[in-house]
């Protein structure tokens, strides 16, 4: 059986930054960045430093791109995803020397799920979702995202793919 195909993406922020970006942009900035559940949450200036490693692991922002197409979710990644997600945040953790100790996964839709499903499954119905790992100090924000793709969610005698339509 061949390991399943994953699409790795890092951010490293300088803290600062991100403080200046959520002081200027506030609310407004919250909503376009954080989906409302996100923002229940208390996605935080951590919002953006994770979704831009997600937009890195998908291969740039696609057309048709929102900040919306990545939402945490709390259901748990696929269980064999979190040792990679383990071992990619751990070399992170190791080259930084900062703990990568929050995480999340993550739903993608929209133009990014077809934008990773181009690249990890070609012509094949999938779903597709994330894991990231972050972590903060020495004035600097670090996030580490693993995207793959997954057989599509069957729900009653539809299909619903992770671009929100049914066949």
């Amino acid at each position: 059986m061949s390991a399943p195909a994953v699409l790795v993406g890092v951010d490293i922020v300088e803290a600062g930054r991100l403080d200046r970006a959520t002081g200027r942009g506030g609310e407004t900035l919250a909503r376009h960045v954080a989906t409302a559940a996100e923002r229940s949450l208390g996605a935080g200036r951590a919002a953006f430093s994770v979704k831009e490693s997600l937009v890195k692991a998908v291969g740039g922002r696609p057309p048709g791109f929102t900040w919306h197409d990545f939402e945490a979710v709390t259901a748990p990644a696929a269980p064999w995803a979190e040792p990679l997600l383990d071992e990619a945040a751990g070399e992170l953790a190791a080259s930084t020397g900062l703990p990568l100790t929050a995480g999340a996964a993550y739903a993608i839709r929209g133009a990014s799920a077809r934008a990773a499903l181009a690249r990890l499954s070609p012509g094949t119905p999938a779903t597709v979702a994330a894991a990231a790992r972050w972590g903060e100090g020495h004035g600097v924000f670090v996030s580490v995202a693993v995207v793959y793709a997954a057989p599509p969610v069957r729900q009653g005698n539809s299909q619903r793919s992770s671009q929100g339509e049914e066949s």
